[in-house]
């Protein structure tokens, strides 16, 4: 069975954090961050998906090279990372979401969905940021060799 939307106001009481209902299918809940003060989290239902997103997570890169190098991280990053992934929306904005089905959507699965954005939010935003903004920026990943597929399947 779909979870409704009173499911997930239960899950946030459960959880034990304060939350905003935007519309029928919106939540809006935060988390503190040391290195933002906030990272503001949406929780959207759809039909078949619920959406946890933070957006944005990191304003789109004004330059050329900071945005190459940008998503090439982001790119490597998503490899990384289990649960969550990076994208970037219509303006070029980064987004970081967990999707997970609608259909039995458990307690465990609405705590590891937020537990996961704000992990990931606090450990990536100062290197996504600043690779977002500063041309002179590196990636933690342009030192790593090229991974060999051919080795692991």
């Amino acid at each position: 069975m779909a979870v409704s939307a009173e499911t997930i106001k239960a899950y946030f009481e459960q959880y034990g954090w304060n939350f905003e209902r935007l519309d029928e299918n919106c939540f809006l809940t935060g988390v503190h961050s040391d290195v933002t003060g906030v990272f503001s989290i949406y929780v959207t239902l759809t039909p078949n998906w619920v959406y946890f997103a933070i957006t944005p997570f990191v304003e789109a890169p004004s330059d050329v090279e900071c945005e190459r190098k940008l998503y090439k991280h982001l790119l490597r990053l998503c490899h990384r990372i289990n649960l969550a992934k990076f994208s970037v929306d219509a303006h070029g904005d980064v987004i970081v979401t967990v999707e997970l089905p609608r259909e039995n959507l458990d307690f465990g699965e609405f705590s590891d969905a937020l537990g996961a954005l704000s992990y990931y939010a606090e450990e990536t935003y100062l290197e996504v940021h600043a690779l977002a903004s500063d041309p002179q920026a590196v990636s933690s990943f342009s030192q790593e060799e090229d991974l060999d597929w051919g080795e692991e399947f």
